[in-house]
């Protein structure tokens, strides 16, 4: 397959006030190094302040790296123009505020056209609705007057009304109830189906096990595992993954596992592995360094390998 965005060795650091004149480092991404396909889906997995949002606003240009380049069919994104944002679109998580609420329905989906000067919108913009299942009545409308569902779906007609070939997708499912998750889930497998290709990030491992291709697991800033969905859901080679693992609720109380890991206050350390401080497996090691190897063809950032 094609790759389509390639992300070398990103690390994103910023200052942060601790006193009146000290300042710390915080690195919210740590050479962090991945690849996406045409038309798959790639789940970012992480708790929050992981670093995978940083992720997401970096490949949508919204922050810059402090080192570490992404590619976007090879050429570096901050070298290219606006027809960029024409390729690469964005859903975030609440559509209650990123819909304006004082534009209709029609004029958001239609801004993404009018930003680019493509003629034909009403064609086009009826094409999106059509594709994204909300009727046309719903043109005239103001957000306020729609469900939570149909927000999402307006927010998904904007993304994809300049046919792009990848959406950064950024907890989008995160706000809308269960039922109606299991929807817009199904509308992103309907539009990898015809080549769009996701950068799907979430907290909630159990999404990425219904939507994902493969799954990056990112903790501290840095990448813990990368592999196929299947690899990395059933057989996790990074104790961080199987943590993440440990809180999917199970279907019955018999079914729950032992949990050894570290639930006191902790701080994610400077260096080493930025789960030290919580991991049951950790080694003397890992409190200064992390190495990052391939087993069996999955990259893992851990020392037990």
């Amino acid at each position: 397959m094609k790759t389509l965005l390639r992300i070398e060795e990103l690390t994103k650091i910023y200052k942060v006030r601790k006193g009146i004149f000290k300042k710390d480092l915080l690195y919210a991404l740590k050479s962090v190094s991945l690849n996406v396909v045409k038309g798959e889906i790639l789940g970012i997995v992480g708790e929050s302040g992981s670093g995978k949002s940083t992720l997401g606003k970096i490949v949508l240009r919204l922050e810059r790296p402090t080192y570490g380049r992404v590619l976007f069919e090879n050429r570096d994104i901050f070298s290219v123009g606006k027809d960029y944002t024409k390729k690469v679109s964005v859903i975030f998580q609440d559509p209650r505020a990123s819909l304006n609420p004082r534009m209709s329905v029609k004029s958001i989906v239609e801004e993404p056209l009018v930003v680019h000067k493509v003629s034909d919108r009403e064609k086009i913009v009826n094409e999106a609705m059509e594709k994204v299942q909300l009727d046309h009545s719903l043109l005239e409308r103001k957000p306020e007057n729609l469900s939570g569902g149909q927000r999402q779906r307006v927010a998904i007609a904007r993304a994809i009304v300049l046919k792009p070939m990848l959406i950064v997708a950024d907890e989008p499912t995160a706000s809308l109830d269960v039922s109606v998750q299991k929807e817009i889930l199904n509308l992103f497998l309907s539009l990898r189906r015809e080549g769009i290709a996701f950068i799907f990030i979430t907290h909630d491992i159990r999404t990425v096990e219904k939507i994902a291709d493969r799954v990056a697991v990112i903790y501290g800033g840095i990448l813990m595992e990368v592999g196929s969905k299947e690899e990395v859901l059933s057989e996790p080679l990074n104790p961080y993954t199987r943590f993440l693992l440990s809180n999917v609720p199970v279907k019955h109380p018999k079914m729950r596992e032992y949990r050894d890991y570290t639930e006191a206050e902790y701080e994610i350390p400077l260096k080493g592995c930025p789960f030290y401080p919580r991991c049951p497996q950790r080694k003397d090691e890992c409190f200064v360094n992390i190495r990052r190897v391939s087993v069996n063809g999955r990259i893992v950032s851990c020392n037990l390998y």
